[in-house]
């Protein structure tokens, strides 16, 4: 699942480079830290993703 990993690496340096850094308040409002938001997310769906791989998921359908 590390292609989830580098592709939030990716998405990162894309979204300073075009948006900037976070703002320090960290405000929702706000177009940059609804980037850095979506980019952030991106990369904890990996970590939940290699959780369930390693651990396995209890939820079947």
């Amino acid at each position: 699942m590390n292609k989830y990993k580098n592709l939030a690496k990716e998405f990162k340096k894309e979204v300073i480079k075009h948006f900037g850094k976070k703002c320090k308040d960290f405000n929702f409002g706000c177009m940059v830290c609804q980037s850095h938001r979506i980019v952030d997310d991106l990369k904890n769906l990996n970590d939940c993703l290699d959780n369930f791989n390693k651990h396995g998921c209890k939820i079947k359908k």
